[in-house]
Formats: C-alpha cells, structure tokens, sequence
C-alpha cells in the first residue's frame, strides 16, 4: 500500500530532525564566537552561495543586519555576495562564473573580517576560490558544508558539517543552524557591548579629562545601593505618617538614584526632608551619614582587607581605567578625579588600587558639610583658573549628576554603563538612565582603551 502525503512528508520531517541531532553543536558555538568577535573589532561579514545556498546566505545577513538588533544597537555589519543580480551576471559575463565572488571581496573586504560560505557539496568553484582568496586578505573563514566538507573544508578556519546525505536535509540543516545562531547572538549581545555612540565626536580637540570614582574606576564599593536604601526605607518607616513598603521604596529609589554622583550628605538631606514630611523629627544628615558609611564599611572591610594585604587591584579596578589614564596623558590630556565619596577615603582608596598618583589634575572627594557638588567645583576650577574650554573637556562616570553636568557645559561626557557585578557587559539601568542624564556615548568598561583613544583623537 502507497504511503500517504502526510505520512511522507512526516518521515522526512522526523528524519531531519534526528540526523540535526547529530550536529557539531561545539562547531557552531565557535562560529558564534568569530561573529561576536567582529562587535569588538568593527569587522564585517560577507557570505556567499549558489542556488539554495546563495538563498541561506542571504538570510544570513538579514538576521545578522535586522534580528540582531539588540535594545535598539545596531546588529552586524554584513553583506551577502550573492544578492545583486546587477553584480553577479556583469562579473559572471565579463570575467567568467568562477570569479563572481573573488572579485567583490578583493573589492570590498579588508584583513580582519570574516567571510562565511555555504555549500552542500563543498566543490563549488566559485566558493572555493572566494574562501582560498580571502585566507590569502587575512579573513577569517568559515564554512556551512556537507557530506564530506569537499575542497572548501580544507579554506574554512571554522566550518559545520550537516549529518546527512540528503541536499534538501543538508539546506535545511544550514538555515536551522543561521536561526539557532541568531538566537544565541541575541542571548550574548548584551554581553557585548560595543561603543555606542549617541553623538559623534566631531571637531574636539580634548585637553582634560575628568573621572568619576566609585563605579567608573573603583569597584571597591559595588553594592554601596544595597547599603544605602534598606537603611534610607527603614529610617522612613519608624516615622509617624509613613507609606507601605512599596511607595517608600520607590521615593527612596528616585531620589538616591538621582542624587548618585553628588556627595553623600546630599542624599543624607534629602532623607531628612522625607522624615520631615512624614511628621518625623529634624536630625543633622550628617548623622545618617555616618550611619551609612558605618553600614557601608561591614560590607566592604573584607575588600579593603584583601588589597592592603596584597591582593591584585585589578580585580577592584574597572577593567581597563588604568590604561586609559595613562593613554590620555600620553596624548597630552591632564587627567582628574572627582568624587561624592569623602576625600580622605577616596584617597586611600585609590591608593589600593595603584591609582594614587596617576591622576595629574588631583583627586578630589567631599566633606562632611560641603553643600557644593565636588564635582562642580573642580570643573569650575578647571574652567575658572586653568582656563580649560568646556568644549574640549570628556568625562567618564556612571552617576547621573556628572553626567548632566559636562553635557550642559558642552562637554563631551562618556557613560560607564559598568556592571559592578559580573564585570562583563553592561549594566541597563545605568545606561538607560545615563543617556537621559545627556551621555554623548555609553561604554561598558575601559577595556577597549586602544579603541577609545583613537575615537576620542578623531580617528576612525
């Protein structure tokens, strides 16, 4: 009895799917890597392949392009050789079949990017010379192949085989493993996070430069939020005409975040004009003050501890602030440090972490009844005395406060989106609430020093 429609169509579904289990998933994982790679080097991706496979390699660079959009970044730079009817008859017609990916690439491709071809049977010709061509330029290579991977194998840095005989699996398999490399991008994007750029660095030529401490530079007090609004929540809950729980949380939450980048006692004053409010009594701030740096301190003595017995300050720093430091003044750029942070812990803090005498413009910290922002007064001492122009000053800091403060100058002001925590990424919060506060750019870390300091001296 003849099989039906349903039932040949089902064996073939169920077929695919078990020979796709058999996949080099490990292989597919590197490829994601060489992708990914491309976000941190500014390379791009050109792919490429005939009939089926030029269809696969074109879908490629849409999810490369559009799907890997990521919180509204931009995904990969990627472009599929195979897509303009125009260029690939003119090459075939003029030059010959073989050559109609060779020459685009000799065109358009540069050493650094990477070059993705896919083929079933491996022995396409005009794959093969395109993938032997871009090793000779210095490309990365990589392969979606099958059966026995054919003469491209032996062109491809990073190739996947499809398990199976099957032309129809073998297309199959290749488009499933682009769509399950477009999800894994999306998962690792955030990860990766790239100099965004929000408005360009055009025609500055930067003489300072003006750090914040805590969460740009030092992470030595990562977790200081988790300290400060339990103990901001409880004081508003023994007052007399408090809210629930989650109203007073969210009051503490705006003004604390808000507030982040001015010096404590400023927190410490807005909190007594909540207890005020709520019918509590006046106190001095500066007694919740030290009675959140005491708090502050049982979290972070073990940290201090470490490093004064000899712990590696890389660990405590943000990765690649040192570096930075010393590029700029290579360049001639006098580097500062403001901070909310009381001047005397700051200056030992930075000690700790090899920064104490590396800022040639001072370190600068707060007391306990100064009422003007630290950080505004060294820029206006920058300004005022130094005769530094607002228009050739950048700044890096993950507080609102000196965020705003430079941009309203016409500062050039850079958001360190850092996550103190994991020390990869971005932290989201901070970058959202960054790029409201007016960052021109939002920066994960310092650790693409090389990268930055070109961006910054006008280079490309």
């Amino acid at each position: 009895m003849k099989k039906s429609n349903s039932q040949i169509l089902e064996e073939y579904a169920i077929d695919c799917a078990e020979r796709v289990k058999k996949s080099d998933f490990e292989a597919l994982g590197a490829i994601a890597n060489v992708i990914l790679e491309t976000k941190r080097t500014g390379a791009r991706v050109f792919t490429a392949g005939n009939g089926g496979s030029a269809s696969t390699a074109s879908h490629l660079c849409n999810d490369l392009t559009k799907g890997c959009r990521v919180l509204g970044r931009p995904g990969f730079i990627a472009e599929c050789l195979a897509d303009s009817p125009v260029v690939v008859t003119c090459l075939g017609n003029d030059y010959g079949y073989d050559d109609i990916f060779v020459i685009p690439l000799e065109t358009k491709a540069r050493s650094g990017d990477v070059f993705i071809c896919f083929s079933g049977s491996g022995n396409s010709e005009n794959v093969v010379r395109a993938a032997r061509r871009a090793r000779e330029m210095g490309l990365t290579t990589v392969g979606f192949l099958g059966r026995d991977g054919g003469r491209l194998r032996e062109f491809c840095d990073f190739y996947i085989i499809a398990p199976t005989d099957s032309m129809e699996q073998l297309e199959d398999m290749h488009l499933l493993y682009c769509h399950a490399l477009s999800c894994l991008l999306q998962k690792r994007l955030p990860d990766v996070w790239d100099m965004e750029i929000i408005d360009p660095c055009v025609g500055r030529n930067f003489t300072a430069a003006l750090f914040d401490f805590d969460g740009t530079v030092s992470l030595i007090r990562a977790g200081w939020q988790d300290v400060m609004i339990p103990y901001f929540i409880e004081v508003l809950e023994e007052t007399p005409h408090h809210e629930d729980r989650n109203t007073i949380e969210t009051v503490v939450r705006d003004f604390v975040d808000f507030l982040t980048g001015k010096q404590t006692i400023f927190q410490c004053m807005k909190l007594d004009d909540e207890v005020v409010a709520r019918g509590g009594k006046h106190r001095d701030p500066v007694e919740y003050k030290h009675e959140y740096l005491r708090r502050l301190e049982e979290k972070i003595k073990d940290r201090k501890k470490a490093l004064e017995e000899g712990a590696d300050p890389a660990g405590y720093r943000v990765p690649g602030c040192l570096e930075l430091v010393y590029a700029l003044k290579e360049k001639g750029i006098r580097c500062y440090l403001a901070s909310g942070t009381d001047e005397k812990d700051v200056l030992y803090e930075a000690g700790l972490l090899g920064l104490g005498d590396v800022f040639d413009g001072g370190i600068h910290g707060a007391r306990d009844y100064m009422l003007e922002c630290s950080k505004e007064l060294v820029i206006r001492d920058m300004i005022e005395k130094e005769g530094i122009d607002p228009h050739n000053l950048v700044s890096f800091g993950d507080g609102y406060v000196e965020i705003e403060l430079v941009a309203n100058l016409g500062g050039y002001a850079v958001g360190a989106a850092t996550d103190e925590e994991h020390r990869i990424g971005i932290n989201l919060w901070k970058r959202n609430r960054l790029k409201k506060a007016g960052a021109a750019m939002i920066i994960p870390d310092f650790s693409e020093t090389e990268r930055l300091i070109k961006y910054l001296g006008g280079e490309k």
